[in-house]
């Protein structure tokens, strides 16, 4: 992919799916575009105004009609790109649209790269780059929830969040700076606290941003959910009770799970892989095949978001058992066996037999998956917003310590000009050519 970051070219892509269909949206943005539009639509009557949609006919390469269709047109600055731009509504043929783009080709446009429309929208200043990102979040969102979160930071949230730290490191270093010219105005003890304070509040602020991190992850990606626990303590009963099917081999004797296995559903917004593993017990008890899927037990634990640890109610000392082998969520299982002699307000008292419990489980498991705060602020979704956060964060601090400690003003202003540097990467106001390919190119094409 080679970017046309100056905006030459005028572009062209199909918006829908290539696939018969009610209706398919053809999209076209760049410099050349109203002319292109005049060479391939001619309206039944003239449009009162932009972004009015117009009746009238599709042109091909030659000037012959190819479809009735609708068109929209926007003036330069006001469409998605922020070009002027105008979009193609015809009957969902793919040999309409297919003939469609041959004529935009013929009368100058290329056909758009993936994500290359968004590109433009952040090249002209229409959408910083974590709105780009979340276009394509939005796209690919798997649960009401994730796409929920990505649409707050395609309308600006996440952009929202940091700029009021950055406007404190852009205010800070502007009055470091002017006191190293001018190095007979030191900061008295009162300007140093007040600064400090200021570092400090924003440092505060990115930091509770980066809390939300895991909980991007999750929403993007999904959350691995294991059910961890002795043999028998009824793992692969509860995996068939969340999924609502038999997905799972249930037998009385010990050890019927060997190896790992996985499961789909959503809980509380979030798509969850849940994984029923094989029964752990002191290994020289073991055979060697047990031996293998305890390993694996181990293994999936140990990469989990959730561990939901089971121990049957008869087990005896199973609230000591259940707290000695740990986990996120504990469970004390086949309660229509055993009445629990003892229970604890963090424990879960669950038979997947008779559905008792599975409400209040499936509840707690989403406790845990959930957000680290009320859940409607726009979250780190990305590793590259992780990264460029967790770098003004770390650059504050810095500052912050540099001020305390009397240092040199140019210590304290370089460690502010990385916060910012920082903060411009995640915006987008300061990137290569290198990063945008990477991240555009994983983009549908008319997007």
């Amino acid at each position: 992919m080679t970017l046309d970051l100056h905006r030459v070219d005028t572009i062209c892509a199909l918006a829908t799916a290539d696939a018969p269909a009610a209706i398919a949206v053809v999209r076209v943005s760049g410099p050349r575009a109203d002319n292109v539009r005049h060479a391939v639509f001619t309206p039944r009557k003239a449009p009162q105004r932009p972004f009015v949609a117009t009746r009238g006919d599709a042109l091909d390469e030659h000037g012959a009609v190819l479809d009735d269709c609708v068109c929209t047109a926007w003036p330069d600055g006001h469409s998605y790109t922020g070009e002027a731009s105008f979009e193609l509504s015809l009957h969902g043929s793919p040999v309409i649209t297919r003939a469609v783009l041959r004529a935009l080709v013929a009368r100058g446009c290329r056909l758009a790269e993936p994500g290359e429309l968004t590109l433009r929208a952040v090249l002209t200043g229409r959408l910083d780059l974590t709105a780009a990102e979340a276009v394509d979040d939005v796209i690919r969102a798997q649960t009401e929830a994730s796409a929920r979160a990505a649409g707050r930071a395609l309308r600006g949230g996440l952009a929202a969040a940091v700029e009021p730290a950055r406007t404190t490191i852009v205010d800070a270093l502007a009055d470091i700076e002017a006191r190293l010219d001018f190095p007979d105005e030191a900061l008295g003890d009162a300007d140093l606290r007040a600064l400090g304070e200021r570092l400090d509040g924003a440092q505060l602020a990115l930091t509770q941003l980066l809390s939300t991190a895991s909980w991007g992850a999750r929403l993007r990606d999904g959350a691995r959910v294991v059910l961890y626990g002795p043999p028998n303590a009824g793992k692969s009963t509860l995996l068939n009770a969340l999924a609502g099917e038999e997905r799972a081999l249930v037998h009385h004797e010990p050890g019927t799970t060997r190896d790992a296995l996985e499961l789909e559903l959503e809980l509380g917004g979030t798509r969850v892989t849940l994984i029923d593993v094989a029964g752990v017990r002191p290994v020289a008890e073991a055979g060697a095949v047990e031996r293998l899927g305890i390993a694996r037990a181990d293994q999936e634990r140990a990469r989990a978001d959730v561990v939901v640890t089971l121990m049957p109610a008869d087990t005896p000392d199973a609230l000591g058992a259940l707290h000695a082998l740990g986990g996120d969520v504990l469970v004390l299982s086949k309660v229509d066996l055993a009445t629990p002699k003892v229970v604890a307000p963090e424990v879960c008292l669950v038979s997947a037999r008779t559905g008792v419990g599975l409400d209040a489980l499936r509840m707690a498991i989403a406790r845990r998956l959930g957000p680290p705060g009320r859940g409607d602020e726009a979250p780190l979704m990305r590793e590259r917003q992780v990264q460029c956060v967790r770098e003004a964060t770390e650059a504050l601090a810095g500052a912050s310590s540099a001020l305390q400690e009397r240092a040199p003003g140019e210590v304290v202003a370089s460690e502010l000009r990385r916060a910012g540097r920082a903060l411009d990467r995640l915006l987008g106001r300061d990137v290569g050519a290198d990063v945008l390919e990477a991240m555009f190119a994983r983009f549908c094409i008319g997007k």
